[in-house]
């Protein structure tokens, strides 16, 4: 295939050594259009994608906030080569892949990945299309116009956007930031199709747009499908917008602290500072070195110093793009309930912190190591489905000329950047803002669009104090990361092995071995779960000592797991279905089994402090009672499980048992923990079989006990939904919305069950979607799919809404299924929508895996909850290659029809007014009469 594109030299030179990438090749182009992308050809990945941005956001809404994202939601919504208003997410859906979309301040971005190699072609034909024909039916404005504003309702009470919107309400009202991001009904009713139309053709122009695509082909035929796909995109006189020279915040907001109320119940101080755009030079990025230093974890960092003080939980430090050309540099802190009333003191420690690093020059072996670690993960990275989507982001902001160098690497080494960067952190250009819902002053305003209450408050004497800070003593420069790998050498051999070995199986336990020959990277993964009969699902007391015995275990490893994190190497510890303590170490291969060894020490000597239990107790009970504030969605989902599980401890049972432990209780707790205990262990990639028997002679060295039976540390049952009636089940929520969960039992869990339940739920996705969604305007939030619990499969549908009534919800729900019943068994298209679906699942399953890791973790579900069934992906395919659409229709009748009434529906009502003024309320006929009478 010829093309007229301009190819662009590669601003890297590093090879990638892993093998699985050993074909891939990557070109930069320009089309003719101007249209700046990257093709990523790499002939045997399993997947494809594409994404595009163009540089307007909502920053270019023009008069009417919430142009962009109207516009990026219609865009979906049909082009003139493909009318219908589902056919591209039907497309792209029934390929196996996913979709999405966002509109930031700035630009705007949309893709797809996943897809069928072979449905890469007709997928990038619909996609391109939304970028230079939408058609922008008006029979779709006024219900997207409902969605947009659906969107909008549903973040009111997320604690993260009223304090973005709080701090647009404290911005120049002139600048862009002020903005109104999202829209909602009030903002677009002047919207129309003209306006859209001509918004359109102003601002989605090729000059301002970057692409990158992900195929099979060659890179010269990938280029050529761009070209095809992209170049009727207009070229426009439209110039690269900017604010230089224009500040957000006025200098009044300096010196002065913003108090927000929150709904949930947590405590966070912020200090930022609005810096010159220079700091984010390409070349040094200052702004990196001095967030490494200031946001640093280990021995001797900031954070390490406050939480020695118990003053924090946690910090992050970075710089942030707020715009086209303006920067934030931000410092913020997670508080104890000590740091929350000692705010000051926590701010002033921050200001000795930077103090202490403007002392001395930024070390070089920083720097060293930071590119160091880069140029390794470059080099053994593995594949990735979305890599379209993460490249084109990366391109609009580096450029093509030197893409993607800078994207990862830091250029040159220039200390004396991040000492001037480290000059501008001064108290008196601070703007300090802290979330808390127990403000020091009255919070005498209310924001305009989510209602948070807030205020602002003076700090003429804080200031002065804080500028006449000492350097702090405690905290210096991070020391030389420990866990840098050295050595990078393959042990496992390079003849291919089949399963995973189980090497040890006896009544203290079984340990799996899989040595790696498919990936061929110095990477290997230690996975154990040490089940205790300590620890029941049911038993909400023993959960709750489980977290608090994990956050002193946790603590006493941050210090180090940041090095180790920072190096490609990570641990995990958790609860584990509610049965034991989960155990995890994976990364680079040479130093893991260093890093299991530090992970054991701190599970067998946690070290308990009365402080620390006190901060760990208070941030527990808050995360627990703060659910009664999230969505009626993710209560109804805990009141589900609630129902389904026979045992399972609610956040609401959890909340109150943990008021009543003492660090007594703890002690006791931690010191049998492990008394009793069965150890379910698998070990494998870049290992040998002595190194799997050292691991599991370690964890029994160090955490000793006897063996258990299985049966006291068995996961909780289910209960059986039963099939004499659908049943229904209520609560009330106090958060605005209404929502419904929806499942019903598809049957035992059997290769042929679980095939048709996929392809089932592949063919509803779209469909319901559609309907509920974009016609029927029901809400922002819905979802339909399946999944299976022990030996059961289901199939699920939920929907949040914050205009219809929940009742109204599910019937909508089952009426649903009874259409997409019979349009299974009478329309046209579903021979071909099968097909096409089973052949992006087959291809799928032939190629499983992306990363060792996601294939080392599902050979450990296999050894332990599907009984060891390491054949089970051959025998999926060998189910689903004889799976016809007859089958099909079978599997749905007796899934989806009346005959079956395993369903279960969980309704949650909110505890807004507009919740419930269109729902049906129960009346006797004297009342309705008398009612009606009044009128």
């Amino acid at each position: 295939m010829s093309t007229s594109a301009k190819i662009i030299p590669t601003g890297l030179d590093l090879a990638i050594l892993t093998p699985q990438l050993k074909h891939r090749r990557i070109e930069k182009v320009v089309l003719q259009n101007g249209l700046k992308g990257i093709v990523i050809s790499d002939p045997t990945t399993p997947t494809t994608g594409a994404a595009l941005s163009v540089e307007a956001g909502s920053w270019s809404d023009g008069r009417h906030e919430g142009t962009a994202h109207f516009l990026e939601h219609m865009l979906f919504l049909g082009t003139k080569k493909y009318p219908s208003e589902s056919e591209y997410e039907r497309y792209i859906f029934d390929s196996n892949g996913i979709l999405n979309g966002y509109t930031a301040p700035t630009h705007s971005l949309y893709y797809f990945s996943g897809v069928h190699p072979e449905r890469f072609d007709g997928a990038l034909d619909r996609f391109s299309r939304f970028f230079y024909e939408p058609l922008f039916n008006e029979s779709c404005v006024d219900r997207e116009m409902n969605a947009v504003d659906q969107e909008f309702r549903k973040n009111i009470e997320q604690d993260g956007w009223r304090i973005l919107h709080v701090r647009k309400e404290l911005a120049h009202q002139t600048h862009p930031y002020a903005s109104f991001n999202t829209g909602n009904l009030e903002t677009m009713k002047l919207i129309d199709r003209d306006y859209l139309i001509d918004w359109f053709k102003q601002n989605y122009t090729a000059n301002t747009m970057n692409f990158a695509l992900l195929g099979r082909d060659p890179a010269e035929t990938l280029i050529a499908k761009a070209e095809a796909a992209f170049s009727p995109i207009p070229v426009s006189k439209h110039h690269m917008q900017t604010s230089a020279g224009s500040a957000i915040f006025p200098e009044s907001l300096q010196r002065t602290v913003t108090w927000i109320q929150p709904l949930k119940d947590f405590r966070e101080l912020t200090i930022s500072w609005e810096i010159p755009y220079k700091f984010n030079d390409d070349d040094s990025k200052p702004s990196i070195l001095v967030s490494h230093a200031l946001g640093h974890e280990g021995k001797g960092s900031l954070l390490s110093n406050l939480k020695a003080e118990g003053l924090a939980e946690g910090l992050s430090a970075g710089k942030n793009h707020a715009g086209w050309d303006n920067l934030m540099f931000e410092v913020s802190v997670s508080l104890t309930e000590k740091g929350a009333v000692e705010w000051r003191t926590v701010v002033g420690k921050i200001f000795e912190a930077i103090d202490s690093f403007k002392q001395s020059k930024y070390p070089k072996n920083l720097y060293d190591e930071i590119n160091l670690l880069n140029k390794i993960g470059y080099q053994y990275q593995q594949r990735s489905s979305g890599i379209a989507t993460s490249y084109c982001k990366m391109l609009r902001k580096e450029g093509i000329d030197s893409f993607p160098r800078r994207s990862y690497f830091i250029d040159k080494f220039d200390s004396e950047a991040a000492h001037e960067l480290l000059q501008e952190l001064q108290p008196s250009s601070a703007m300090f803002l802290i979330v808390s819902q127990k403000p020091e002053i009255e919070l005498n305003k209310t924001e305009k669009w989510m209602g948070a209450q807030y205020g602002v408050q003076e700090l003429t004497k804080e200031i002065a104090e804080w500028e006449a800070v000492k350097p702090h003593v405690g905290v210096q420069y991070p020391a030389p990361n420990e866990f840098v790998p050295s050595n990078l050498q393959l042990v496992t051999p390079e003849t291919a092995v089949v399963d995973p070995t189980k090497l040890i199986d006896g009544d203290a336990g079984s340990l799996y071995f899989y040595a790696d020959t498919e990936f061929r990277v110095p990477e290997a993964s230690y996975m154990f779960v040490l089940k205790t009969p300590a620890i029941r699902p049911g038993n909400a007391r023993s959960l709750c000592l489980s977290e608090l015995y994990l956050r002193f275990v946790n603590e006493r490893l941050s210090e180090l797991s940041y090095d180790a994190s920072a190096a490609g190497l990570h641990y995990d510890v958790w609860i584990h279905k509610g049965t034991g303590i989960g155990l995890s170490v994976d990364g680079y291969s040479e130093k893991s089994h260093t890093l299991l060894a530090s992970v054991l020490e701190r599970l067998k000597h946690p070290r308990f402090t009365e402080d620390e239990f006190k901060i760990f107790k208070n941030s527990l009970s808050r995360s627990y009672k703060n659910v009664e504030k999230d969505s009626p969605l993710r209560q109804a989902m805990e009141r589900f499980s609630n129902i389904l599980y026979k045992e399972f401890a609610t956040s609401k049972e959890l909340a109150q048992v943990i008021d009543t432990l003492g660090l007594s209780d703890l002690t006791e707790f931690s010191s049998h923990l492990f008394d009793k205990r069965y150890i379910e262990a698998f070990i494998g990639g870049n290992a040998v079989e002595s190194d799997a028997r050292k691991a599991w002679e370690l964890v029994n060295t160090e955490l000793k006990g006897v063996a258990c039976s299985k049966a006291l540390v068995k996961k909780s049952e289910t209960y059986d939904l039963p099939n004499i009636r659908p049943t229904s089940h209520s609560l009330e929520v106090p958060v605005k919305g209404n929502a419904v969960v929806w499942a019903l039992v598809a049957g035992e869990k059997t290769n042929e069950t679980r095939t048709g339940q996929e392809i089932l739920s592949k063919l509803m996705k779209e469909p319901f979607y559609s309907e509920l969604r974009t016609k029927q305007q029901t809400g922002y939030i819905v979802s339909s799919g399946g999944f299976h619990i022990n030996k059961t499969v289901y199939v699920q549908a939920s929907v949040q809404s914050n205009s219809h009534d929940a009742r109204d919800l599910l019937a909508r729900i089952e009426l649903f299924q009874e259409s997409f019943l019979r349009d299974l068994n009478e329309s046209n298209d579903v021979q071909e929508r099968f097909d096409s679906i089973k052949t992006s699942i087959l291809a799928r399953l032939k190629q499983p895996y992306d990363t060792l890791s996601s294939k080392l973790r599902f050979y450990n579900y296999l050894a332990y909850e599907e009984d060891a069934a390491f054949d089970m992906i051959q025998r999926r395919i060998e189910t689903l290659e004889k799976y016809t659409l007859d089958d099909l229709r079978a599997f749905a009748q007796k899934t989806l029809g009346r005959d079956n009434r395993r369903r279960l529906a969980v309704l949650a009502a909110g505890n807004s007014p507009e919740n419930k003024e269109f729902s049906y309320a129960e009346e006797s006929v004297d009342s309705i009469q008398a009612l009606s009478s009044k009128l």
